[in-house]
């Protein structure tokens, strides 16, 4: 009986022979492993495709329309350094997004909006920063609480 390494060091030679003529102790091995007999099934599928491919040509014209497509010079240097130094930065930005992200996720003083701790506010400017409209008993107690003006 062959080992799992053993047949997949082989597969490709494997998957070229028809079943009957598979060697004995491969065949043994693959009666017990599920997994050599999908990986020689899946190199067998593999083998049918490209044979099955070799006949296959591009429409005419198809390699004058790719080059048609391209662009007619090649970019400049200076484009290229522009380019690369971007796609540099990328890291650096995504970087001090997250640290931002995590400073902002570690303040303590964020109240009920997220900008303003809600101790320490008069009833007038917790009514303002509130989300829902104030009621009027509410805006009643802040009047009264200000000194009524």
């Amino acid at each position: 009986m062959k080992s799992c390494d053993e047949v997949k060091k082989r597969i490709g030679e494997l998957a070229a022979l028809p079943a009957v003529e598979l060697p004995a102790g491969i065949h043994e091995h693959l009666v017990g492993c599920a997994a050599c007999t999908r990986a020689l099934a899946a190199a067998r599928l593999g083998r049918g495709l490209l044979a099955a491919a070799d006949g296959v040509e591009p429409p005419a014209g198809f390699a004058d329309r790719v080059l048609g497509a391209l662009p007619d010079r090649a970019p400049s240097r200076a484009e290229a350094e522009l380019w690369r130094l971007g796609w540099g930065l990328v890291p650096a930005f995504a970087a001090t997004a997250v640290l931002l992200l995590i400073l902002y996720q570690a303040n303590p003083t964020s109240g009920p909006i997220g900008l303003v701790p809600a101790e320490g506010l008069s009833a007038g400017e917790r009514l303002v920063l509130e989300a829902s409209p104030p009621e009027p008993d509410a805006v009643l107690a802040a009047v009264m609480e200000g000194g009524g003006t």
